[in-house]
């Protein structure tokens, strides 16, 4: 199974967090991701996004582009939330079905953290993601991983946001 874990994209400023709607920039970052999965031949088969907006509303315009899951059919989750203990998302990643490829839409500082864990890392800090921003890992078993892309907005010909 294939993972892709993809930061939100660039959120307007609010003082209700959770509320945070994306940025036109935000919006054309996720298109610029969604067109080049497209043409890269990715097919998801499952895709997860934390309950906040910025989250789901990133996820929602990769899927309407790319892969069999309608947006309709995203599946919200507090495993993909910063609150979220490394024990509890570990747990969730091991209940998932199978899938070929899975779209995990979350925030930092946690996604990075997950990701580094994923790849053996001790430092949690040593992997980095910008809004935007996606990495994709093969997954062996439910414990190890190995990278296969990281992309950032930038590569993809888009100015970054602050971090």
């Amino acid at each position: 199974m294939k993972l892709y874990f993809l930061r939100h994209a660039d959120a307007l400023p609010g003082a209700d967090d959770a509320a945070r709607e994306l940025s036109l920039l935000g919006r054309d970052q996720a298109r610029a991701l969604a067109e080049f999965l497209r043409n890269a031949g990715i097919d998801f088969d499952a895709a997860y996004s934390s309950p906040l907006v910025r989250a789901r509303q990133t996820a929602e315009i990769v899927l309407k582009h790319v892969g069999s899951v309608r947006p309709g059919d995203l599946q919200i989750t507090d495993a993909m939330l910063n609150e979220t203990s490394n024990g509890t998302f570990e747990r969730w990643l091991k209940k998932l079905p199978v899938a070929r490829h899975a779209l995990l839409v979350g925030h930092a500082p946690s996604l990075p953290e997950r990701v580094c864990r994923l790849l053996g890392g001790n430092d949690e800090r040593a992997f980095e993601m910008s809004k935007g921003a996606l990495t994709c890992l093969k997954m062996r078993g439910h414990e190890a991983a190995s990278l296969k892309f990281s992309i950032a907005p930038s590569t993809l010909g888009l100015r970054q946001s602050g971090s």
